[in-house]
């Protein structure tokens, strides 16, 4: 009774589960908790930043725009004169000491450029700070001079910027012109002002500035180098790769188009996304996937309205706004260089290199564990199916008993390594990434796979079962006839675990790497098996006989062409769930 009792079912999704976020933390991506190991290989939307997942998040200036000039910055070549305040003012909204690459990026080119010059002021000190919002897209800085005076610099999203200094509608467009052709070169852009206000004390808000504008100025990011390739296999594997980001729409394409991201539908802005209604919005994801311009707030949006569609989706985020999506996204990926500790609390998964490569790396390691789960589980279904026959059969026939607690102890020593050492390590399947994502609704065991299981242990219960019956018919003694069975039990257990290794894979699977523990395991327990035939003692404790070797040759070769046809049947079984799931 203990024999058939499937113990191995929680062992085995516990191993492997375990195991496999060991696997992803060597690729550079800490699993919280074990169970999102599964459900990568369930995603159909991956909605991931740009800056620092798709690119580099190596800031570097490379344009300074001014109404009188048009400058391409190189590191180490000095700046003309009618730049120089533009860049002057930049680094004064920048914070020194910050984080931020595009802050880090003006102050080291600055501190450069403008060496020896006047635009420098290391004197001056910091009176009131005035931090970017959701309503206004541009922060600024209040510096008190050497002289008392109050000097004010802004800089933030152009059309924020545009908006503190009321521009008039002409020369506001003629920005924004400007400005796209920036953003259609893959630049980052933003615009600079310079601000005053009378008054002994700082303003309570950055509208009681009187700004006026100076420019503007251009980020290059790069795009990591593994990205195409990695949105290219992707997209082969049925995922769908949406882009978001605050940058403006027209650099959120340049990226995309350069990263291999569908830009047929164009990009959705955060300003429209606010005007669209819920249901508006679910349609709209169905095409776009480029989001630009996008609060994290707006992430939560995203995630509930592809998931109104069935969709799986995993969201990556690093600020405190972006908990609720990463706790509402199926699987949550938070960033781990630049994360917030609140972001990596609602994350499933922690991304240490911040690289994309690493999450389709993820995806592909859990289509690869699922599948090998399901491998391990058909096998724990087909192997109790001799156990449980050969254990109560003879008994309910009235019959000799079969299966004693020594040899399930013997049955069990192969088993349990097996579940937890060859199936876990076992090749993946060299089509993983070319197969559509399996329904997240999709059980680890259903019916099909419980009826392939079935089939499979019925081709090693018969032909066991029938060696033990016609060799009592034929006169040999029970602890013969015993032999024969468990010796055929064994070698159809073996035969098991090679047909669900290669499933799918072909018998060359079995010589792969990651076969080795079904060999050693297949070694010992034959070892084994033989010194207990071979040895008085321990043949005296298993009740084995000796048996005749033409005997025990023909119950290996029925036990042989058993699963073997066990096999096809199962195969044939396979694909017509297939079919009629498709």
């Amino acid at each position: 009774g203990m024999a058939m009792l499937p113990e191995e079912f929680p062992m085995a999704l516990t191993v492997f589960l375990a195991l496999g976020s060991w696997r992803l933390a060597r690729m550079q991506v800490l699993a919280r908790h074990p169970a999102v190991v599964e459900a990568l290989g369930a995603v159909t939307v991956l909605c991931v930043d740009k800056t620092g997942t798709l690119t580099e998040n190596r800031m570097a200036l490379r344009r300074l725009v001014t109404p009188e000039a048009d400058v391409t910055a190189q590191a180490g070549a000095p700046l003309p004169e009618p730049v120089h305040r533009l860049l002057e003012y930049a680094m004064l909204a920048s914070r020194r000491g910050s984080t931020d690459p595009m802050d880090r990026a003006l102050l080291t080119h600055g501190d450069q450029a403008l060496n020896d010059t006047e635009h420098l002021h290391p004197d001056w000190r910091l009176e009131q700070e005035y931090a970017l919002t959701p309503e206004l897209l541009a922060m600024s800085q209040a510096w008190l001079d050497e002289c008392g005076q109050r000097r004010v610099a802004a800089k933030g999203a152009p059309e924020a910027v545009i908006e503190l200094c009321h521009l008039p509608p002409t020369s506001a467009a003629d920005i924004l012109a400007q400005v796209r052709r920036l953003a259609d070169a893959g630049l980052r852009v933003l615009a600079v002002a310079e601000g005053s206000a009378a008054g002994a004390a700082p303003a309570t808000d950055q509208h009681d500035y009187d700004f006026r504008f100076l420019g503007l100025v251009g980020f290059e990011d790069p795009l990591r180098a593994s990205v195409p390739a990695a949105v290219a296999q992707a997209r082969g594997a049925g995922i769908a790769v949406a882009m978001i980001t605050g940058d403006h729409a027209a650099t959120a394409l340049a990226i995309a188009r350069q990263a291999g991201i569908d830009t047929a539908a164009g990009a959705l802005t955060g300003e429209q996304i606010a005007a669209l209604d819920d249901a508006a919005l679910a349609e709209a994801v169905r095409r776009v996937r480029v989001f630009a311009r996008v609060l994290p707030e707006q992430k939560l949006r995203l995630v509930e309205a592809l998931q109104s569609h069935g969709e799986t989706v995993a969201m990556t985020g690093d600020g405190v706004n972006d908990a609720p999506a990463l706790k509402a996204a199926h699987v949550g990926i938070a960033m781990g260089a630049r994360g917030t500790d609140v972001a990596r609390e609602a994350a499933d998964l922690v991304l240490l290199d911040e690289d994309f490569s690493r999450i389709v790396g993820g995806v592909r390691m859990g289509r690869r564990i699922f599948d090998n789960l399901r491998k391990v589980m058909r096998y724990i279904v087909a192997i109790h199916v001799p156990i449980a026959g050969l254990a109560l059969l003879p008994v309910l026939l009235g019959l000799p008993p079969l299966m004693l607690p020594a040899h399930v102890v013997l049955t069990e020593m192969v088993i349990d390594p097996i579940c937890s050492l060859a199936f876990e390590g076992a090749p993946e399947d060299p089509r993983l990434m070319q197969r559509p994502p399996r329904h997240a609704r999709e059980g680890l065991v259903g019916w099909p796979m419980l009826l392939q299981g079935v089939v499979q242990g019925g081709s090693v219960l018969l032909p066991t079962l029938l060696a033990y019956l016609l060799a009592l018919r034929a006169g040999q003694h029970a602890d013969v006839a015993r032999t024969l069975a468990v010796v055929g039990l064994m070698a159809g257990n073996l035969l098991l675990v090679a047909v669900n290794l290669s499933a799918g894979l072909g018998w060359r699977a079995l010589a792969a790497p990651g076969a080795r523990p079904f060999w050693v395991v297949a070694v010992i327990a034959t070892s084994v098996l033989a010194l207990a035939i071979a040895a008085p003692p321990v043949r005296a404790l298993l009740r084995f006989g000796q048996p005749p070797l033409a005997e025990l040759c023909l119950t290996l070769m029925a036990v042989a062409l058993a699963v073997a046809a066990g096999a096809l049947l199962s195969r044939a079984l396979a694909q017509r769930g297939t079919r009629n799931a498709a």
